[in-house]
């Protein structure tokens, strides 16, 4: 829920912000990629990494860096289940074209 501490990611110490591997934290709320997995790869995944990558703005407009970041890698997941599900259903597609042209070809 927004507004709303989740408690299995705890709240960092007062005064200290979320900082990268290299120190630093580079401003990434997947927007457009939320976008690209909302229109091209799977519409339901699609829609709940756009909404977690607009919250992830949001935040970091308001200066919750935090926040913002725990929203961003929401919708960094989000995104990537999206890509999953769309190779999944692609080979699914593409397995069942190869069946059904086998079980024409022996018929004819």
């Amino acid at each position: 829920m927004p507004g709303r501490p989740d408690p299995a990611d705890p709240a960092p110490p007062a005064g200290s912000v979320p900082e990268g591997d290299d120190g630093t934290w580079e401003e990434r709320t997947y927007l457009w990629q939320s976008l690209v997995a909302t229109l091209l790869c799977c519409l339901p995944t699609g829609v709940i990494a756009l909404v977690h990558a607009s919250i992830a703005q949001n935040r970091l407009q308001n200066g919750d860096v935090w926040g913002a970041r725990q929203s961003s890698a929401r919708a960094r997941r989000w995104c990537v289940i999206s890509a999953i599900a769309f190779v999944v259903v692609l080979l699914v597609y593409v397995v069942a074209v190869v069946v059904l042209v086998a079980i024409a070809r022996d018929r004819a």
